[in-house]
C-alpha cells in the first residue's frame, strides 16, 4: 500500500485542469485515494475509543462547515472555544481547546491556543517564558495555560466554534 506521489504531484501542478474534474471521474486518483484511506483506517485502529470519538466528531464538524462562509467578527483578546481539527501533526493542538484571538482579517485569524495541562518549568520550578497562566480574572472559567509558542493562523471558513 504505497501512494504514487508522482500522480498526486501531477494533479497538484495542473490544478487548472483538475479543479473541475470530479473525484469519481478519475480512476487513477480513485486508486490513490482508496490506498490512502486504507492506510488511514489501519492507523486509526490503534487509537483508543475516546480518541476515535473525538476524531469522528471533529471530522463531522469539518464536513458540515466546509461550504459555509464565516462572517463573524472576532476581536483581539477574545477567548473562544475552538475545534482545532483531528488531522494535526504531533505537537500541534487538536480537538477542542480555548484560544485567544490575537488578530483577525476577513478570512483568517491569528490565535494562541490554551491548555488545561501544566506549564513546563525549569529545575528551579519557574515557568518557562513561553507559558502564561490565565485565570478567572482573565476570562477563563479555570486556570489555563496560555501556550505562547504554539501560535497559529486559522482560516475562518475552517473555524468550528463550540
Amino acid at each position: 500500500m504505497k501512494i504514487n506521489r508522482n500522480i498526486i504531484n501531477l494533479i497538484k501542478r495542473n490544478d487548472d485542469k483538475f479543479k473541475n474534474v470530479k473525484f469519481n471521474q478519475n480512476e487513477i486518483l480513485k486508486k490513490e485515494f482508496y490506498t490512502s484511506l486504507k492506510k488511514y483506517e489501519f492507523a486509526l485502529t490503534k487509537k483508543s475509543a475516546y480518541e476515535i470519538a473525538l476524531w469522528i466528531e471533529s471530522n463531522e464538524k469539518h464536513l458540515s462547515i466546509s461550504q459555509r462562509i464565516n462572517y463573524i467578527k472576532y476581536y483581539a483578546g477574545e477567548i473562544l472555544l475552538v475545534d482545532l481539527g483531528s488531522n494535526n501533526y504531533d505537537g500541534e493542538f487538536s480537538y477542542i481547546h480555548p484560544v485567544i484571538v490575537i488578530k483577525e482579517t476577513p478570512t483568517k485569524m491569528f490565535i494562541v491556543p490554551c491548555s488545561s495541562g501544566n506549564p513546563r518549568k525549569n529545575s528551579h520550578g519557574i515557568i518557562y517564558p513561553e507559558y502564561e497562566i490565565g485565570g478567572i480574572k482573565d476570562g477563563f472559567n479555570k486556570n489555563t495555560v496560555v501556550m505562547l509558542m504554539k501560535q497559529d493562523l486559522l482560516i475562518k471558513i475552517e473555524l468550528s466554534l463550540n
